[in-house]
């Protein structure tokens, strides 16, 4: 029997090199370098600085962004915080090292004044809400005089997971409403678009959080995903009880390439493989078992056009019709080719094997038990695209879900949507406040809100930003942004059942 010692294999934290403990977060030192120095840049009666976080542009396909990511965030990296002097001890050698001035001043009196918490306060958008670009979804301001600098300093963990939650959000949303719209007028019943696009995201992510904070964001527009860890952060920092997130079984080329001749270029073990899958899952459902009962096979391994016209349209084309009639389905995965052209192909050559209905829109549908996902090459863009060649071609939307990978992850990226977080007034220790704004004449875009300002509701359902003195003379106004941290502590926890039915408004 083999044991450890035989495998080589080193228990959780312990290597060659000794045993490890996971790293804390040392919140002085979660920042950008440079806001080291700006305590020491502001004019001496600077007694508080009031900054906005905006997303300040609109990206090719949509003017409205959904924002999420703060309940997360804030709960992660400003909640818990509590400035400790060992904290203090570390950032005083790292901020040296790094050439800074260190000041422990302001950090102690942070301990001794308000037991390590941070006084800030800060305001919110409801999560899942959808607002227009350049409207302000949070507001921060430091609530203690002596510490005006604190509202910029937490600029890069705040942020940090609020742009990009927010992105992912955004680009979901209105993938959702482009998805809605063909499914309509391509006669396929919505319900299909709740799981017409997965995430394929997490191994494209640049770390584990990173496949988090896509992953969470997406699942307030769609049902299917691959991101298992989504769902458990979605129960600790929302308090769910219900499972978000769904997938089925499927194949990958190491499988399909373990049951092929490779010699003979031949994978069709690997679809037989996937069948029986599909069979036991069936046998399991009438057992009582909850499961999906469909299998996805990736079909590309050596050659796309036999997999579709004599393996799956030829060989075992009576034994899947058979699983259908029992309530299976089977999905081909082209994983190449022209990502554009290739669903197209797949569809017709399918349609050429199972048949097809045409609906009461006039738009082909396949057999209910064959489909197509195409995950290869997908983003914003080319799943448009897709869709108006669907549209050419007058196949339903029912013949096809997508995958997205990389355009979640990485193509999501801060600048979207610009955002930015930036100071928009100032009070002095006389308690008069002044007007701090941006406005570059070489990008009218980067232009910033002036003032203390709020985002209100008219009564018709208009979202907007003005200053917080508007809400005095308008008494028919809804201030939209409410308190979610305050000095140390979250204040509201938002219910993520609710987070989806705003999003999806």
């Amino acid at each position: 029997m083999l044991n450890v010692e035989m495998l080589n294999v080193t228990m959780p934290n312990q290597t060659m090199f000794g045993t490890f403990s996971i790293l804390p977060v040392n919140f002085i030192l979660d920042v950008d370098s440079y806001k080291v120095a700006h305590k020491d840049e502001y004019p001496e009666d600077t007694a508080y600085i009031f900054s906005t976080v905006v997303a300040r542009k609109p990206n090719k396909f949509t003017d409205k962004v959904v924002v999420t990511g703060h309940q997360m965030n804030i709960t992660k990296y400003l909640a818990g915080v509590r400035v400790t002097y060992e904290a203090i001890d570390e950032a005083e050698i790292e901020i040296t090292n790094a050439g800074y001035d260190f000041d422990r001043a302001p950090w102690e009196r942070i301990i001794a004044l308000h037991g390590g918490r941070l006084p800030l306060e800060i305001r919110c958008v409801p999560e899942g809400t959808v607002v227009p670009v350049g409207t302000a979804i949070a507001t921060i301001v430091n609530t203690d005089p002596e510490l005006p600098w604190l509202t910029s300093y937490v600029e890069t963990p705040f942020q940090r997971d609020m742009w990009k939650g927010t992105t992912v959000a955004s680009i979901c949303r209105a993938i959702r409403v482009a998805l809605l719209e063909y499914a309509e007028k391509s006669g396929t019943p919505l319900i299909h678009v709740d799981y017409c696009h997965h995430n394929f995201g997490d191994r494209g992510a640049d770390a584990h959080e990173a496949a988090v904070n896509a992953g969470i964001p997406h699942l307030l527009q769609f049902e299917g995903t691959d991101c298992l860890q989504a769902n458990r952060y979605i129960k600790h920092y929302f308090g769910e009880t219900r499972h978000h997130g769904v997938s089925v079984e499927a194949s990958e080329h190491s499988v399909m390439c373990s049951n092929s001749n490779a010699e003979e270029r031949c994978d069709f073990g690997g679809f037989v493989k996937m069948l029986d899958r599909l069979e036991t899952i069936l046998d399991k459902i009438d057992k009582g078992a909850k499961l999906a009962p469909v299998v996805s096979i990736v079909i590309d391994t050596y050659d796309t056009y036999r997999a579709v016209k004599e393996f799956l349209g030829t060989r075992l084309k009576g034994r899947i019709e058979r699983l259908g009639a029992r309530g299976g389905k089977v999905v081909a995965r082209p994983d190449s080719g022209n990502p554009i052209e290739m669903p197209i192909e797949c569809i017709n050559m399918l349609m050429d094997a199972f048949g097809y209905t045409v609906n009461d829109k006039g738009y082909k549908q396949l057999p209910a038990y064959i489909g197509v996902l195409q995950g290869d090459g997908i983003n914003q863009e080319s799943l448009r695209t897709i869709l108006n060649r669907l549209d050419e071609e007058k196949l339903a939307l029912g013949n096809i879900v997508f995958g997205m990978g990389g355009g979640l992850t990485h193509e999501a990226g801060r600048d979207e949507f610009s955002f930015a977080m930036k100071a928009t007034a100032r009070c002095t220790k006389d308690g008069v406040w002044h007007d701090l704004f941006k406005d570059p004449i070489t990008d009218i875009g980067k232009r910033s809100l002036k003032g203390r300002v709020t985002t209100y509701r008219t009564a018709d359902g208009r979202i907007f930003s003005d200053r917080i003195e508007l809400q005095e003379v308008n008494k028919q106004l809804h201030d939209v942004l409410e308190t979610v941290f305050l000095n140390g502590d979250l204040l509201i926890r938002y219910d993520f059942e609710q987070v989806i039915a705003r999003a999806r408004a």
